[in-house]
């Protein structure tokens, strides 16, 4: 053992922390790119303003990152843009969701973005309709998704 030497890695335990200082935001920049990532921003705050009238009629919108893309996993950057509300609600404003959508699909292929589309609808847990004191079934839901890829 005494041909093995010490070497100091870090001045002191401070430098050493700084590694987990980086910032999740820097990571992404580091990983995909600053400009990718500054567009990519642009683009989530421009579609979160079309969505907004579907916030305002009771509809559930999310507009962000992928679970893949805050992981670094994916290879190019990817946003979600999600909208649900009830089956009823969602089928009274189809027009106005359907409209929206088109709105999203024409401003990200203008930037280069290609988009995948669906929608589905859904039963929610544990929320059963009662009347009268009998259950007569899970409270249905429609789910609006588009996938947006660098």
């Amino acid at each position: 053992m005494r041909y093995l030497k010490t070497y100091k890695i870090f001045e002191s335990v401070d430098d050493a922390y700084k590694i987990f200082e980086t910032s999740h935001e820097e990571m992404m920049e580091v990983h995909f790119g600053v400009n990718v990532i500054k567009e990519c921003d642009s683009i989530i705050a421009d579609i979160k303003d079309m969505v907004l009238e579907l916030s305002d009629i009771g509809l559930f919108t999310m507009v962000g990152y992928t679970p893949m893309t805050l992981t670094w996993v994916d290879k190019t950057p990817k946003i979600m843009v999600e909208v649900q509300g009830e089956l009823g609600l969602c089928e009274s404003n189809e027009d106005d969701i359907n409209s929206t959508f088109e709105r999203i699909k024409d401003y990200v292929r203008s930037k280069g973005y290609p988009t995948g589309f669906g929608y589905w609808e859904r039963e929610a847990p544990n929320s059963f309709a009662v009347i009268d004191n009998q259950s007569i079934g899970r409270k249905r839901y429609k789910v609006y998704q588009m996938l947006i890829q660098k």
